[in-house]
């Protein structure tokens, strides 16, 4: 495969242009078509074919779009065909009229032949009124007395069904102009993304029919993952699917193209250079330089108006962002991975957000009820399941629960170690109580040199389903954080742990409640601390 840049052409090519570009639109050009796309966080790669004949000399692009990095235009052909210099010249809207050319042309005009048919048929029906009216007028005076009945029962039939035929025309006509003002808009939109058009002209020698690929790079591009989890409550399968949202606004419509989208992105700082020595010296003080420096007035302040002149310039220069922005730092912490989707797909010039499909995997989870009575006595379900292989980049997550839309959270694989959680909700089958705190104080030690505070907590939770479910009931016990105070803690029945997600204070009670069954959970804790003491975190 031979390869060639523009970067190498400058000579040739850029700087050695034949002739203006403008006079070609006249001529042929090869036809052309966008094959693969490689999107990036920031951007795309975008690969187009182009097919030349046996004996060509040249290959001519018309119509491209403008906003393509010229410096990352790269051709490659297949063996046997030789490349040369490569011109391209970049023209305004104006002197390229036959590339402002919209596939809604052609639905704008059938709209409008429609449309004028109907307006023609409008002005016959008044021209036909307006007969009417004379010819009645006449008649009126002209026929005997006998006949004037039935002539004007004839004209006034005749009118009424004028009169209607117009009011249907007319909605007829309204409704075209509704069909017609959002694709008089839209093709407005596509003609003003692309201000310029850009012609490219290639030298080359082959004699046989070959098919040419040509890449660039363009900055307005981007994707963002998201996904869709979908829990079955009665067997903890969860099927997470992975979607993407892409955005293009490169003035090119990317149709029934190969689709590819990478994770990685470009970084400013792509190497390291070499650590600076490490140098050890003698400090050697100088009085006199430090009597200088401590005798010379200090640095005048800038001057104060700098900041908001600097502000103001960047307000003034400000725009609105052209294209969908996306959080690049979703990316952050994963692996580069590169998604290909099965099918071809089109993603037209302009487009905010086109979700896609990227695949599915089904895991088995454990469905939990979680109960954390202290924040609020409700439980709510939670899918616990081992860390799934791959690169998942943090982004929104769909959660749906036995089919049905519960709302949504973040998917952050990156942050969990061994076991991931997915939130679904809260569980009215799972009953909660909270019993009133108990508090009591008191004075203990020698000559009451210590102060006690006894707390006292109590829950009722009762699973109302008519299965069993996975119990969880998390407590936060105080945690002293001083030699001085001390802490006793009794709970009922014993907790599974008291040091969960290795947080120290964090009690765990997990049980499988049968259907039907209730369960009591008491916690008992006894803090005593100096007397004179000022403890913070006491309730």
């Amino acid at each position: 495969m031979t390869r060639i840049s523009p970067t190498g052409l400058t000579v040739l090519g850029l700087l050695g242009l034949l002739g203006p570009l403008a006079a070609t639109t006249a001529q042929a050009q090869t036809p052309s078509r966008i094959d693969d796309v490689l999107v990036y966080p920031g951007g795309a790669q975008v690969t187009r074919l182009a097919t030349v004949a046996a004996g060509a000399r040249e290959l001519v692009l018309h119509c491209l779009s403008a906003r393509f990095d010229p410096d990352s235009l790269q051709v490659s052909a297949p063996a046997g065909v030789n490349l040369g210099p490569v011109q391209l010249e970049t023209l305004p809207r104006e002197r390229a009229p036959d590339c402002g050319k919209s596939p809604l042309d052609d639905d704008i005009r059938k709209l409008e032949a429609r449309r004028d048919a109907v307006a023609a048929e409008l002005g016959a029906l008044d021209t036909g009124l307006g007969y009417l009216k004379a010819l009645g007028s006449g008649e009126a005076r002209a026929t005997p007395a006998a006949g004037i009945a039935a002539t004007a029962d004839s004209i006034r039939k005749t009118a009424q069904d004028t009169l209607a035929r117009q009011a249907q025309l007319r909605r007829q006509q309204e409704e075209m102009d509704k069909q017609l003002a959002p694709l008089q808009g839209e093709r407005e939109r596509v003609l003003n993304a692309n201000p310029q058009w850009r012609s490219l002209r290639l030298r080359l020698s082959t004699a046989r029919e070959a098919e040419l690929k040509l890449s660039y790079r363009i900055a307005q591009a981007g994707w963002a993952p998201s996904y869709r989890a979908l829990l079955d409550t009665a067997s903890g399968a969860l099927a997470l699917e992975r979607l993407a949202q892409v955005s293009q606004q490169s003035g090119e419509d990317w149709k029934d193209v190969k689709l590819r989208l990478s994770t990685a992105q470009a970084t400013p700082r792509v190497g390291v250079g070499l650590p600076r020595p490490w140098t050890l010296d003698l400090f050697k003080p100088q009085p006199q330089l430090e009597m200088r420096a401590m005798a010379s007035p200090p640095p005048a302040p800038a001057p104060a108006v700098m900041a908001p002149a600097l502000e103001r310039v960047a307000v003034a220069g400000s725009r609105p962002a052209e294209q969908e922005r996306f959080d690049l730092t979703v990316f952050q912490g994963s692996h580069a991975t590169e998604f290909v989707l099965p099918l071809r797909v089109t993603v037209d010039s302009g487009t905010q957000r086109a979700t896609l499909t990227l695949g599915s995997e089904t895991l088995q989870s454990k469905v939990i009820a979680r109960v954390q009575p202290q924040t609020e006595a409700t439980a709510y379900l939670v899918a616990d399941l081992a860390r799934p292989a791959g690169s998942w980049p943090r982004g929104t997550v769909q959660l749906l629960r036995d089919g049905t839309l519960v709302g949504s959270s973040t998917l952050n694989v990156a942050t969990s170690e061994d076991r991931l959680e997915l939130p679904f909700g809260r569980d009215d089958g799972v009953r909660v109580q909270v019993e009133p705190e108990q508090k009591n104080a008191g004075n203990t030690g020698f000559i009451g040199t210590r102060a006690e505070q006894r707390y006292t907590r109590a829950w009722v939770v009762e699973n109302r389903h008519a299965a069993p479910v996975t119990l969880q009931v998390v407590e936060a016990a105080p945690v002293a954080q001083h030699e001085d105070i001390k802490v006793q803690a009794q709970f009922s029945p014993a907790p599974t742990t008291q040091n969960w997600r290795k947080q120290p204070g964090l009690v765990l009670w997990e049980q499988l409640l049968a259907a039907g069954q209730s369960q009591r959970f008491t916690a008992e804790y006894l803090v005593s601390a100096p007397k004179e003491a000022n403890v913070s975190g006491l309730r």
